[in-house]
C-alpha cells in the first residue's frame, strides 16, 4: 500500500507534517486542530496557498514558517465564507422566485392561464422546451414532502404558481424563468438594472448570474471549498463569463480574465442588493479578508485573494462607489400602482 494511504495515528500525522512537509505541528493545541478537522480536510484541503515549489524528490515544499494554525486560518475563512455567501444567495434566490411567480401570473391573465399550460410560456420557445420544464416542475412537486404541497395535492385541483415556483429546484426555477414570457424576465431586468451597454434589458446576465449563484450555493450547501471555486471557459464554446458594465468600470485585468470566480458573484450582488445592504455585504467581506491577512503569510494571502478573482482589496471599496440607482420595489407593480392612483 502507498505510504500516503496508510493509517496514521494523530501523533504520526503530526510527525509527518513536521518531518516530511516542514509544517509546524506540535503540542496539544495543534493536535486538537488535527483531531477536530481531520488531516484530509485541513491539510489536503488548504495546503495549496502555502506551496512554494517542489523539493528534489518532486514533493511540494512550503513557505518557511508555515504552521497548522495558518492552514486552519484559511479553513476557518472558507467555512465562514460559505455561510456568509449562502445567507445572501438564498436571500436573492427567494426574492427572485417570489417576483417571478407574481409576474408569471400577472402576464397570464392574472393566473387564468395556469403554469402547466404551454400557453403560459414564451411563444418563441419550442413546444419541447415548454413541455420539458413543465414536466420537471411536476416531477419535483410530486416528490415533495412539504406539508403545504401535500395539502394542495390532496385538497385542491391544482398547485398555484407561487407554490410551484417556491418548491422546484433552483435550476428548474431558472429554466422556468428562461422559458417564461418576455414580460417576466424583462420585469426583473428593469427592477435590478440589469442592462447591456446599449441600455437594453440583459436577460443573458439575469440567467447567467442566477446560474452562477446556484453553482456557488450548491458548493456551500455541500461543504466544498468555495474561495477557489472557478468555472473554466470551454475552448470550443462561446459561453463563459458575462462581462457586464461594472467589470468595465474596474481595471482592465477583470475584463481580460476568461474564468468565472467568486468576484463575479460579488459584482452580481451589486445589482440584486439595495445599496445599504450591498455596502454591508462588502464591509463584512472586507473584514473577513483583513482578518485572514493578518493570520497567514503574505504570499499565502495573495494566493487566496487571487483565487477569489480579486485583483486588489481596494476594488471592493470601488464597487460600493460605482453608480447605481437603488432598487425601487414599488415600481415592480406598475399595473396596480396605476389602479391605485385612479382610486385616489
Amino acid at each position: 500500500m502507498n505510504e500516503d494511504k496508510l493509517f496514521l495515528t494523530y501523533n504520526q500525522q503530526m510527525r509527518k507534517l513536521r518531518n516530511d512537509k516542514h509544517i509546524e505541528c506540535k503540542g496539544s493545541g495543534h493536535k486538537k486542530i488535527l483531531i477536530r478537522a481531520g488531516y484530509f480536510n485541513i491539510v489536503n484541503g488548504y495546503k495549496t496557498p502555502f506551496v512554494s515549489g517542489h523539493d528534489s524528490t518532486g514533493n511540494h515544499s512550503y513557505i518557511s514558517g508555515t504552521s497548522i494554525n495558518q492552514l486552519q486560518a484559511v479553513k476557518k475563512f472558507d467555512d465562514n465564507l460559505r455561510s456568509f455567501l449562502l445567507r445572501y444567495i438564498t436571500q436573492v434566490e427567494e426574492e427572485t422566485r417570489t417576483l417571478s411567480g407574481y409576474k408569471f401570473d400577472e402576464c397570464n391573465d392574472n393566473g387564468a392561464v395556469p403554469w402547466y399550460d404551454t400557453n403560459a410560456y414564451a411563444p418563441q420557445k419550442s413546444l419541447q422546451e415548454k413541455m420539458n420544464v413543465i414536466s420537471k416542475a411536476y416531477n419535483e412537486l410530486s416528490k415533495s414532502q412539504l406539508d403545504y404541497v401535500k395539502f394542495y395535492m390532496e385538497n385542491h385541483k391544482q398547485i398555484p404558481t407561487w407554490i410551484m415556483i417556491k418548491v422546484v429546484n433552483f435550476s428548474t426555477f431558472i429554466d422556468i424563468l428562461r422559458c417564461s414570457k418576455r414580460e417576466v424576465s424583462h420585469s426583473l431586468c428593469e427592477l435590478y438594472g440589469l442592462k447591456d451597454e446599449d441600455g437594453h434589458n440583459n436577460v443573458k446576465l439575469l440567467i447567467g448570474s442566477l446560474h452562477w449563484m446556484r453553482k456557488i450555493r450548491n458548493s456551500c450547501a455541500h461543504n466544498e471549498r468555495v474561495y477557489c471555486l472557478t468555472r473554466k471557459q470551454e475552448r470550443r464554446s462561446h459561453s463563459g463569463r458575462i462581462l457586464e458594465n461594472y467589470f468595465r468600470m474596474l481595471s482592465n485585468g477583470y475584463s481580460r480574465d476568461l474564468d468565472q470566480r467568486l468576484f463575479d458573484l460579488i459584482v452580481y450582488f451589486k445589482y440584486y442588493l439595495p445599496k445599504s445592504e450591498y455596502k454591508q455585504f462588502i464591509n463584512e467581506l472586507k473584514g473577513m479578508l483583513e482578518d485572514l491577512q493578518v493570520n497567514i503569510h503574505p504570499h499565502a494571502f495573495e494566493y487566496v485573494r487571487g483565487q477569489m478573482g480579486i485583483k486588489n482589496l481596494d476594488d471592493l471599496n470601488t464597487l460600493i462607489t460605482l453608480p447605481k440607482d437603488d432598487i425601487d420595489y414599488n415600481k415592480f407593480d406598475k399595473q396596480n400602482a396605476s389602479d391605485e392612483n385612479n382610486l385616489i
